[in-house]
């Protein structure tokens, strides 16, 4: 029977994370009648991920598994599309898990016919405190908004999507930023300069769990200056000239003034601080991507097991 929905999954060295979200499909409420499978593609050549998960959870026996060698997030998510077989492709991320009625509220997105794409919001889910004072909620949250609303590029993510299958007959992730992050970014800014409508569900909701590696404020630091980069990068690659050259005074404007306010926020707090260091970190990518320059977020390291 043809799905109705391939949930793809792209994964690299996260075992316990890979079964954790699993688990947590297999128990999902799904509208009656709708017909689901699950893709996943390990992006280690070694492709162990399908014994490790098995070993973890049972649940892996319903997922069709496949192996991406090439360590390229934006080719395993190519991979994932190519085995797809359901009319919608759903995307998640491998240290995520799902709330039970995800696909419920999807669909119910679906059939009201209004969009070509839909997104939820990620909740953050704090494994172990590392760092007290770096508030969950404060940091880590992302923004949200009513159900229906048309979304910016910002707000599309492939780590909680529906979007028509028929779609990627002309659009494919690009390689060029498999290893910066930002390919999920890319592709759906080129999706909504075409015209495709991207909505937002609100009540589609997968949490993201952060391990005590990240609850530090050196993960938000990288993770702030990849955004400054990848934002501006995106500019320049979609040729918007006019929008990158008005940024590049901005982004040297807000250096000006950012940057002497920091020792005056110390004096409120490490938690104000710390807002008014990523903002200038943010910024720091804008310059850095002015200057033609890029960053690995993902360096696909030789042997270890990624945080999970």
């Amino acid at each position: 029977m043809t799905p109705d929905v391939s949930i793809c999954i792209a994964t690299f060295r996260r075992p316990r994370g890979l079964a954790r979200l699993l688990d947590s499909l297999a128990r999902l409420v799904l509208p009656e009648g709708l017909v689901v499978e699950i893709v996943v593609v390990d992006n280690d050549a070694a492709g162990d991920a399908q014994s490790r998960a098995l070993a973890a959870c049972e649940s892996a026996r319903t997922a069709r598994w496949f192996v991406e060698p090439r360590q390229n997030i934006a080719l395993a998510r190519n991979r994932s599309v190519s085995e797809a077989r359901g009319r919608w492709i759903a995307f998640i991320d491998d240290d995520e898990v799902a709330d039970g009625n995800w696909l419920v509220e999807f669909w119910k997105c679906v059939e009201r016919g209004e969009g070509d794409g839909f997104f939820g919001p990620v909740l953050p889910r704090l494994e172990e405190v590392a760092t007290p004072w770096l508030d969950v909620e404060t940091f880590y949250s992302r923004p949200r908004h009513s159900s229906g609303t048309r979304i910016a590029v910002r707000d599309a993510s492939t780590s909680n999507a529906l979007v028509r299958r028929s779609l990627f007959a002309g659009y494919r992730f690009d390689p060029g930023w498999g290893r910066t992050g930002g390919e999920d970014n890319e592709i759906f800014d080129r999706m909504l300069a075409a015209g495709v409508r991207l909505l937002w569900c609100d009540e589609a909701i997968v949490c993201e769990t952060i391990p005590a590696c990240r609850h530090r404020l050196g993960w938000l630091t990288q993770r702030a200056f990849r955004g400054g980069v990848g934002f501006t990068r995106l500019q320049r690659q979609h040729r918007r000239s006019g929008a990158v050259w008005r940024g590049l005074p901005r982004a040297l404007l807000a250096h000006a003034v950012l940057v002497p306010l920091l020792p005056l926020a110390l004096l409120a707090g490490r938690p104000a601080a710390a807002r008014v260091w990523l903002r200038i970190c943010t910024q720091a990518g804008h310059l850095w991507a002015f200057a033609g320059r890029s960053y690995e977020e993902y360096g696909y390291p030789a042997a270890r097991v990624l945080p999970e």
